[in-house]
């Protein structure tokens, strides 16, 4: 039996690998273009997380 743990999502989690890995599933289907945008995009994502950039909480409209 598998246990399913559920969390809240984080935009500060690692998720370049899991990402990378799942591009690699569907890279042949898209075109080249496409798929070279999402590439690089998703290098850009891993760069920033090696260099420990974080998502600051945007504060609302109206809060000081």
């Amino acid at each position: 039996m598998a246990e399913i743990i559920v969390k809240p999502f984080d935009w500060n989690d690692n998720m370049s690998e899991i990402a990378q890995e799942d591009f690699s599933l569907i890279q042949k289907s898209l075109s080249y273009g496409t798929a070279t945008t999402i590439g690089l995009a998703l290098a850009k994502l891993e760069l920033l997380e090696k260099q420990g950039c974080k998502v600051e909480p945007q504060e609302s409209e109206g809060e000081e």
